[in-house]
């Protein structure tokens, strides 16, 4: 990653609080970054970091004398510590101006881009949404005609997604795009998998592939990717300890050795709030920069359990319900993410007065700023009955809805 002037380092021993506490800190224009506590000096060193703060639910622990001897300014923070108090020390006592703002990113983004790749060409996984729409503006704002964009249908896009997606940019950019349809490829690999991290592996893997052929044929050096600061925080564990990662995104962790893809991420410092103010900046359809949030691996992780083409279907068309009523109650734009979750579980129901044993649909909806942490809406119960009586009537194989009113955490926003 690129380094940014006046970096803070919060180094985290255990605190549950972290990302909270190093975006509450970026908010003030001061960049942070936050690293476990097993991070080794030479890799705090080589950010050239303004200061330190130890991140701890107790006292720090004693590993903490070794980093504090690297002679910079430190202090000790915990969930409960203001924020304003954190913005102090790294004014007064590590001299931060608070002058990192997305205006700036942007101009030092295409420049670094245009270092990057000189007179190559980049070739770039589109999906439609935030992250990677972001990416395409800028990628292209830095080398024009030489990026193309390939918008890859992997069979686990939401319904009308790959038909929508290629209307808005023929109507809204003229960038180069490559429309591969390889949803059997991926949908065969998929079939009989119930493990979510295996899952979100076999995506990442196929996507890597298809991106490699698509490159070949336009003798692209470069992958861009739309990675977000989130998805590098909860693909490392931050305790050290390998059984401390939430969960693997297919964007994140390297390339495969016989791949020879230079990458391009100029948003993996970024978390998701600060992805939009660059979009809007960017001059970005409200269409793309206002999009609820939809996850890389798509409905491969809202399908709880191995994904099958019917099981799949009933998720996409009770998605797409979902989402209809959502837009009606003019309740999509108040909601952070709203969709529906294919639950593999048959339940004894009546449908068409008779006996039905069919499947269940979970309803999730939640509010956040960017993804760290997670609040359950409470939609208007008329508007849930309206989703559930649609799901219920129209989507053959399932009989019962539920919803999801779990935070994050104790919970993460999608289910796999």
């Amino acid at each position: 990653m690129k380094q940014t002037p006046e970096t803070i380092i919060l180094v985290n021993f255990a605190c549950a609080d972290i990302q909270l506490l190093a975006r509450g800190i970026r908010s003030e224009g001061i960049y942070t970054m936050v690293m476990p506590y097993t991070v080794s000096k030479e890799r705090i060193m080589a950010e050239k970091p303004s200061g330190l703060i130890f991140c701890h639910d107790g006292e720090p622990a004693a590993a903490t004398a070794p980093l504090a001897a690297l002679g910079l300014p430190t202090t000790t923070a915990s969930s409960r510590t203001p924020v304003a108090e954190l913005t102090a020390f790294c004014k007064e006592r590590c001299g931060c101006h608070g002058s990192w703002r997305m205006a700036s990113f942007i101009d030092d983004a295409v420049k670094d881009i245009r270092e990057q790749v000189g007179d190559s060409r980049v070739v770039l996984g589109l999906s439609g949404g935030v992250d990677s729409s972001v990416v395409a503006a800028l990628v292209h704002r830095a080398i024009g005609d030489r990026l193309t964009c390939v918008f890859v249908n992997h069979g686990l896009l939401r319904k009308n997604e790959a038909e929508m997606v290629q209307e808005i940019f023929a109507r809204n950019f003229s960038m180069n795009l490559c429309y591969v349809d390889a949803s059997k490829r991926f949908l065969d690999k998929l079939a009989g998998v119930a493990d979510p991290e295996q899952k979100r592996k076999i995506i990442g893997k196929e996507f890597i592939d298809v991106f490699a052929e698509a490159a070949r044929e336009i003798g692209a050096p470069f992958l861009g990717q739309g990675t977000i600061y989130p998805d590098i925080l909860e693909s490392i564990p931050m305790d050290g300890n390998p059984a401390g990662v939430i969960k693997s995104h297919h964007n994140v962790g390297g390339l495969p050795e016989d791949l020879h893809f230079k990458l391009v991420e100029p948003l993996e410092r970024l978390f998701k709030d600060e992805v939009r103010v660059v979009g809007r900046l960017l001059g970005l359809p409200s269409e793309l920069i206002d999009r609820h949030p939809f996850p890389g691996p798509s409905l491969g992780v809202r399908h709880v359990g191995p994904i099958c083409r019917d099981t799949l279907a009933m998720l996409r068309e009770a998605d797409a319900i979902v989402t209809d009523e959502l837009i009606k109650a003019d309740w999509y734009h108040k909601t952070w993410q709203t969709f529906a979750i294919f639950v593999p579980v048959k339940t004894v129901g009546i449908k068409n007065h008779q006996r039905s044993y069919d499947y269940v649909i979970a309803i999730r909806s939640i509010n956040s700023v960017d993804a760290v942490t997670a609040q359950v809406v409470r939609l208007p119960w008329e508007l849930l009955e309206k989703m559930s009586e649609r799901i219920v009537h129209e989507v053959n194989g399932v009989n019962r809805v539920v919803y999801d009113i779990t935070a994050k955490p104790p919970g993460t926003i999608e289910w796999e």
